[in-house]
Protein backbone atom coordinates (compact mmCIF):
# COMPACT_ATOMS: atom_id res chain seq x y z
CA UNK A 1 0.00 0.00 0.00
CA UNK A 2 0.88 3.40 -0.71
CA UNK A 3 3.01 5.39 1.93
CA UNK A 4 4.26 8.88 3.05
CA UNK A 5 5.96 9.31 5.87
CA UNK A 6 3.82 12.09 7.92
CA UNK A 7 7.23 13.61 8.90
CA UNK A 8 8.14 14.33 5.57
CA UNK A 9 5.03 15.96 4.58
CA UNK A 10 5.24 20.08 3.58
CA UNK A 11 2.86 22.21 2.54
CA UNK A 12 1.92 22.37 -0.74
CA UNK A 13 2.37 18.68 -1.37
CA UNK A 14 0.08 16.02 -2.74
CA UNK A 15 -0.42 12.82 -0.45
CA UNK A 16 -2.14 9.93 -1.58
CA UNK A 17 -0.96 7.77 1.57
CA UNK A 18 -2.32 5.16 4.11
CA UNK A 19 -2.77 6.32 7.84
CA UNK A 20 -3.87 4.92 10.93
CA UNK A 21 -7.07 6.67 12.13
CA UNK A 22 -5.81 8.17 15.61
CA UNK A 23 -9.20 10.19 16.64
CA UNK A 24 -12.28 11.00 14.01
CA UNK A 25 -15.14 13.66 14.91
CA UNK A 26 -18.29 15.00 13.42
CA UNK A 27 -18.06 18.45 13.22
CA UNK A 28 -19.92 20.91 12.12
CA UNK A 29 -19.63 24.37 10.05
CA UNK A 30 -20.66 27.94 10.74
CA UNK A 31 -23.54 26.82 7.81
CA UNK A 32 -24.41 24.13 9.72
CA UNK A 33 -22.69 21.39 7.16
CA UNK A 34 -20.95 19.11 8.78
CA UNK A 35 -17.30 17.95 8.44
CA UNK A 36 -15.17 14.92 9.70
CA UNK A 37 -11.89 16.09 11.68
CA UNK A 38 -9.43 13.23 12.08
CA UNK A 39 -6.09 13.15 13.78
CA UNK A 40 -3.84 10.59 11.73
CA UNK A 41 -1.02 8.82 12.81
CA UNK A 42 2.31 6.82 11.66
CA UNK A 43 5.44 5.82 12.96
CA UNK A 44 6.78 9.19 12.63
CA UNK A 45 3.96 11.42 13.58
CA UNK A 46 0.90 12.40 14.06
CA UNK A 47 -1.00 15.20 11.43
CA UNK A 48 -4.71 16.94 11.78
CA UNK A 49 -6.55 16.30 8.70
CA UNK A 50 -10.03 17.65 7.65
CA UNK A 51 -12.47 16.20 5.29
CA UNK A 52 -15.50 18.76 4.29
CA UNK A 53 -16.73 17.01 1.25
CA UNK A 54 -18.69 14.40 1.01
CA UNK A 55 -18.31 13.91 4.77
CA UNK A 56 -21.55 12.46 5.98
CA UNK A 57 -20.60 9.23 3.27
CA UNK A 58 -17.79 8.99 4.71
CA UNK A 59 -18.77 8.72 8.34
CA UNK A 60 -21.40 6.75 7.79
CA UNK A 61 -19.08 4.21 6.69
CA UNK A 62 -18.61 3.20 10.81
CA UNK A 63 -14.76 4.94 10.26
CA UNK A 64 -13.56 5.01 13.85
CA UNK A 65 -10.05 4.84 15.81
CA UNK A 66 -7.56 2.24 14.86
CA UNK A 67 -9.10 1.82 11.25
CA UNK A 68 -6.80 2.47 8.20
CA UNK A 69 -7.58 4.80 5.75
CA UNK A 70 -6.64 5.87 1.79
CA UNK A 71 -6.71 8.84 1.59
CA UNK A 72 -6.05 11.74 -1.71
CA UNK A 73 -5.32 15.43 -0.70
CA UNK A 74 -2.97 18.29 -0.15
CA UNK A 75 -1.15 19.43 2.96
CA UNK A 76 -1.95 22.95 3.95
CA UNK A 77 -1.08 25.33 6.92
CA UNK A 78 -3.61 26.24 10.06
CA UNK A 79 -2.54 28.20 12.69
CA UNK A 80 0.97 27.64 12.30
CA UNK A 81 0.21 23.86 12.08
CA UNK A 82 0.02 21.17 9.06
CA UNK A 83 -3.20 20.29 8.42
CA UNK A 84 -4.31 17.31 5.72
CA UNK A 85 -7.32 18.35 3.51
CA UNK A 86 -8.84 15.15 2.13
CA UNK A 87 -10.44 15.08 -0.81
CA UNK A 88 -11.12 11.08 -1.10
CA UNK A 89 -10.69 8.34 1.76
CA UNK A 90 -11.51 5.04 2.07
CA UNK A 91 -10.84 2.45 5.03
CA UNK A 92 -8.28 -0.36 3.91
CA UNK A 93 -8.21 -3.80 4.92
CA UNK A 94 -5.58 -4.22 8.32
CA UNK A 95 -4.85 -7.47 7.22
CA UNK A 96 -2.68 -5.80 4.11
CA UNK A 97 -1.02 -3.24 6.36
CA UNK A 98 2.34 -3.85 8.02
CA UNK A 99 0.98 -2.29 11.48
CA UNK A 100 4.82 -1.81 12.78
CA UNK A 101 5.00 1.49 10.61
CA UNK A 102 2.08 2.83 11.54
CA UNK A 103 2.73 3.08 15.80
CA UNK A 104 5.98 5.00 17.00
CA UNK A 105 8.43 2.82 19.51
CA UNK A 106 10.91 3.57 22.05
CA UNK A 107 14.47 4.76 20.60
CA UNK A 108 15.57 1.78 23.14
CA UNK A 109 15.30 -1.51 21.94
CA UNK A 110 12.88 -4.10 23.60
CA UNK A 111 15.79 -6.46 24.21
CA UNK A 112 18.03 -4.09 25.72
CA UNK A 113 15.32 -2.97 28.37
CA UNK A 114 13.84 -6.20 28.84
CA UNK A 115 17.66 -6.93 30.43
CA UNK A 116 17.62 -3.66 32.22
CA UNK A 117 14.40 -4.53 33.86
CA UNK A 118 15.51 -8.14 35.44
CA UNK A 119 18.75 -6.32 36.72
CA UNK A 120 16.41 -3.72 39.16
CA UNK A 121 13.92 -7.10 40.22
CA UNK A 122 17.36 -9.00 41.22
CA UNK A 123 17.91 -6.28 43.06
CA UNK A 124 14.97 -6.96 45.91
CA UNK A 125 15.75 -10.28 47.81
CA UNK A 126 13.52 -10.32 50.52
CA UNK A 127 11.77 -13.49 49.94
CA UNK A 128 8.13 -11.93 49.88
CA UNK A 129 8.58 -9.26 47.79
CA UNK A 130 10.04 -10.79 45.62
CA UNK A 131 7.75 -13.50 44.69
CA UNK A 132 5.05 -10.84 44.16
CA UNK A 133 7.71 -9.57 41.80
CA UNK A 134 7.99 -12.85 40.30
CA UNK A 135 3.90 -13.37 40.13
CA UNK A 136 3.97 -10.93 37.68
CA UNK A 137 7.47 -10.53 35.84
CA UNK A 138 7.18 -14.36 35.30
CA UNK A 139 4.37 -14.59 33.83
CA UNK A 140 4.83 -14.79 29.88
CA UNK A 141 1.52 -12.91 29.02
CA UNK A 142 2.10 -10.03 31.21
CA UNK A 143 5.53 -9.98 30.44
CA UNK A 144 4.78 -9.39 26.78
CA UNK A 145 2.20 -7.21 27.25
CA UNK A 146 4.47 -5.02 29.78
CA UNK A 147 7.48 -4.73 27.35
CA UNK A 148 4.63 -3.77 24.52
CA UNK A 149 2.49 -1.62 26.36
CA UNK A 150 2.63 2.75 26.19
CA UNK A 151 3.00 4.66 28.95
CA UNK A 152 0.29 6.66 27.75
CA UNK A 153 -2.00 7.50 25.05
CA UNK A 154 -0.90 11.15 24.28
CA UNK A 155 1.29 11.88 26.52
CA UNK A 156 4.73 10.93 27.47
CA UNK A 157 6.43 7.91 26.51
CA UNK A 158 2.71 7.31 24.19
CA UNK A 159 4.72 4.84 21.95
CA UNK A 160 5.24 0.87 21.89
CA UNK A 161 7.61 0.02 24.36
CA UNK A 162 6.80 2.93 26.81
CA UNK A 163 5.77 1.54 29.88
CA UNK A 164 9.59 -0.47 30.43
CA UNK A 165 10.86 2.50 29.65
CA UNK A 166 9.07 4.89 31.75
CA UNK A 167 9.23 2.19 34.62
CA UNK A 168 13.38 2.13 34.05
CA UNK A 169 13.48 5.35 34.55
CA UNK A 170 11.24 5.89 37.05
CA UNK A 171 13.31 3.21 39.53
CA UNK A 172 16.68 4.58 38.42
CA UNK A 173 14.85 8.65 39.70
CA UNK A 174 13.48 6.99 42.71
CA UNK A 175 16.98 4.99 43.92
CA UNK A 176 18.95 7.94 43.11
CA UNK A 177 16.59 9.82 45.69
CA UNK A 178 16.55 7.16 47.94
CA UNK A 179 20.33 6.98 48.41
CA UNK A 180 19.94 10.40 50.18
CA UNK A 181 18.12 9.45 52.91
CA UNK A 182 17.74 7.08 55.94
CA UNK A 183 15.26 4.99 56.61
CA UNK A 184 14.16 4.23 53.18
CA UNK A 185 12.57 0.94 52.06
CA UNK A 186 14.61 0.56 49.34
CA UNK A 187 13.67 -2.60 48.44
CA UNK A 188 10.05 -1.96 48.93
CA UNK A 189 10.78 1.25 46.86
CA UNK A 190 11.82 -0.87 43.79
CA UNK A 191 9.14 -3.09 44.23
CA UNK A 192 6.55 -0.17 44.02
CA UNK A 193 8.30 1.32 41.00
CA UNK A 194 8.53 -1.43 39.04
CA UNK A 195 4.83 -2.07 39.82
CA UNK A 196 2.98 1.55 40.02
CA UNK A 197 2.07 1.20 36.54
CA UNK A 198 1.96 -2.62 35.56
CA UNK A 199 -1.84 -2.27 35.29
CA UNK A 200 -1.37 -0.11 31.84
CA UNK A 201 -1.39 -3.60 30.09
CA UNK A 202 -5.12 -3.58 30.72
CA UNK A 203 -6.02 0.13 30.58
CA UNK A 204 -4.93 0.46 27.41
CA UNK A 205 -5.44 -1.41 24.09
CA UNK A 206 -2.61 -1.01 21.67
CA UNK A 207 -2.76 -3.53 18.75
CA UNK A 208 -3.22 -0.91 15.83
CA UNK A 209 -3.45 2.16 17.87
CA UNK A 210 -3.19 3.46 21.55
CA UNK A 211 -6.77 3.84 23.01
CA UNK A 212 -8.64 2.95 26.31
CA UNK A 213 -10.39 -0.19 27.56
CA UNK A 214 -13.48 0.11 28.97
CA UNK A 215 -11.92 -1.14 32.69
CA UNK A 216 -9.25 1.55 31.88
CA UNK A 217 -11.67 4.12 31.89
CA UNK A 218 -13.87 2.83 34.20
CA UNK A 219 -11.17 2.01 37.02
CA UNK A 220 -8.25 3.27 35.89
CA UNK A 221 -4.41 1.99 36.32
CA UNK A 222 -3.83 3.13 39.98
CA UNK A 223 -7.11 1.09 41.04
CA UNK A 224 -6.28 -2.14 39.01
CA UNK A 225 -3.00 -2.37 40.41
CA UNK A 226 -3.92 -1.76 43.64
CA UNK A 227 -6.38 -3.86 43.80
CA UNK A 228 -4.31 -6.64 41.67
CA UNK A 229 -1.68 -6.30 44.80
CA UNK A 230 -4.08 -7.15 47.14
CA UNK A 231 -5.35 -10.14 45.38
CA UNK A 232 -1.46 -11.90 44.43
CA UNK A 233 -0.39 -10.83 47.22
CA UNK A 234 -2.77 -12.83 49.66
CA UNK A 235 -2.02 -15.95 47.53
CA UNK A 236 1.86 -15.32 48.75
CA UNK A 237 2.27 -17.57 52.18
CA UNK A 238 3.43 -14.99 55.31
CA UNK A 239 2.82 -11.72 53.05
CA UNK A 240 3.46 -9.47 55.94
CA UNK A 241 -0.40 -7.25 55.91
CA UNK A 242 1.53 -3.98 56.68
CA UNK A 243 3.61 -4.22 53.25
CA UNK A 244 0.25 -5.02 51.37
CA UNK A 245 -0.69 -1.76 52.92
CA UNK A 246 2.21 -0.16 52.32
CA UNK A 247 2.84 -1.18 48.71
CA UNK A 248 -0.98 -0.27 48.05
CA UNK A 249 -0.70 3.00 49.31
CA UNK A 250 2.21 4.13 46.99
CA UNK A 251 0.05 2.78 44.10
CA UNK A 252 -2.78 4.58 45.04
CA UNK A 253 -1.09 7.89 45.69
CA UNK A 254 1.95 8.03 42.62
CA UNK A 255 -0.07 10.78 41.26
CA UNK A 256 0.71 12.75 44.03
CA UNK A 257 -2.12 14.95 44.14
CA UNK A 258 -6.36 14.17 43.80
CA UNK A 259 -6.35 16.61 40.84
CA UNK A 260 -3.84 14.39 39.05
CA UNK A 261 -6.15 11.08 39.80
CA UNK A 262 -4.59 10.16 43.17
CA UNK A 263 -7.18 8.97 45.24
CA UNK A 264 -4.57 9.62 48.46
CA UNK A 265 -1.63 12.03 48.60
CA UNK A 266 1.78 10.20 49.52
CA UNK A 267 2.04 9.64 53.32
CA UNK A 268 5.12 7.79 53.93
CA UNK A 269 8.63 8.43 52.32
CA UNK A 270 8.57 5.37 50.15
CA UNK A 271 5.06 7.05 47.96
CA UNK A 272 6.59 10.42 48.04
CA UNK A 273 9.61 9.46 46.53
CA UNK A 274 7.67 7.34 43.97
CA UNK A 275 5.35 10.06 43.30
CA UNK A 276 8.52 12.72 42.57
CA UNK A 277 10.14 9.62 40.93
CA UNK A 278 7.40 9.37 38.16
CA UNK A 279 6.90 12.93 37.90
CA UNK A 280 10.02 13.79 37.09
CA UNK A 281 10.68 11.06 34.58
CA UNK A 282 7.53 11.74 33.00
CA UNK A 283 7.69 15.54 32.35
CA UNK A 284 11.63 15.05 31.09
CA UNK A 285 10.23 12.36 28.85
CA UNK A 286 7.81 14.73 27.32
CA UNK A 287 10.17 17.96 27.11
CA UNK A 288 12.99 15.85 25.14
CA UNK A 289 10.08 14.59 22.67
CA UNK A 290 9.18 18.04 22.21
CA UNK A 291 12.67 19.19 22.33
CA UNK A 292 13.22 16.88 19.19
CA UNK A 293 10.76 17.75 17.47
CA UNK A 294 11.54 21.16 17.44
CA UNK A 295 14.81 21.17 16.26
CA UNK A 296 13.98 18.63 13.71
CA UNK A 297 11.65 21.19 12.50
CA UNK A 298 14.67 23.54 13.09
CA UNK A 299 13.09 25.44 15.33
CA UNK A 300 13.83 26.96 18.94
CA UNK A 301 10.39 26.35 20.75
CA UNK A 302 8.38 23.75 20.92
CA UNK A 303 4.76 23.91 19.46
CA UNK A 304 2.45 24.58 22.87
CA UNK A 305 2.48 21.34 25.06
CA UNK A 306 -0.83 20.97 26.89
CA UNK A 307 1.25 18.75 29.74
CA UNK A 308 2.98 21.61 30.59
CA UNK A 309 0.69 24.20 29.80
CA UNK A 310 3.24 26.59 27.49
CA UNK A 311 5.84 26.61 24.89
CA UNK A 312 8.97 25.04 25.88
CA UNK A 313 12.49 25.98 25.16
CA UNK A 314 14.22 23.78 22.74
CA UNK A 315 17.49 26.11 22.00
CA UNK A 316 20.46 25.40 19.70
CA UNK A 317 19.96 22.83 16.57
CA UNK A 318 23.19 21.62 18.12
CA UNK A 319 22.55 20.31 20.59
CA UNK A 320 21.86 16.61 20.10
CA UNK A 321 18.03 15.33 20.20
CA UNK A 322 18.49 12.02 20.47
CA UNK A 323 17.31 10.06 23.80
CA UNK A 324 18.78 11.69 26.58
CA UNK A 325 18.69 8.45 29.13
CA UNK A 326 21.71 7.22 30.76
CA UNK A 327 21.73 3.67 29.05
CA UNK A 328 23.68 1.93 31.52
CA UNK A 329 22.07 0.71 34.84
CA UNK A 330 24.74 2.10 37.14
CA UNK A 331 27.06 -0.15 39.50
CA UNK A 332 25.15 -1.20 42.97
Amino acid sequence: MKHLNISSLEPGQAVESVYLVRDVFKKTRKSGEPFASLSLQDATGTVNAVMWDEAEKFLATGIRSGDFILVRGEVNQYNKQLQLTIREAKKVDPSLIQVEKFLPASPRPILEMKKELFQWIEQVKTPHLRALLDLYFGNDAFLAAFLRAPSARTMHQAYIGGLVEHTIGVVKNAVTIADNYKDVDRELLITGALLHDGSKVYEYSFQTSINYTDKGRLLGHLSMMAMDIENRARDIPGFPEETIMLLEHMILAHHGRREFGSPKVPMTAEAMILFYADYIDAYLSMYFEQKKKALEKGEPWTDWVDMFGSFLYAGSAQNDPEDNRTKEMPEQ
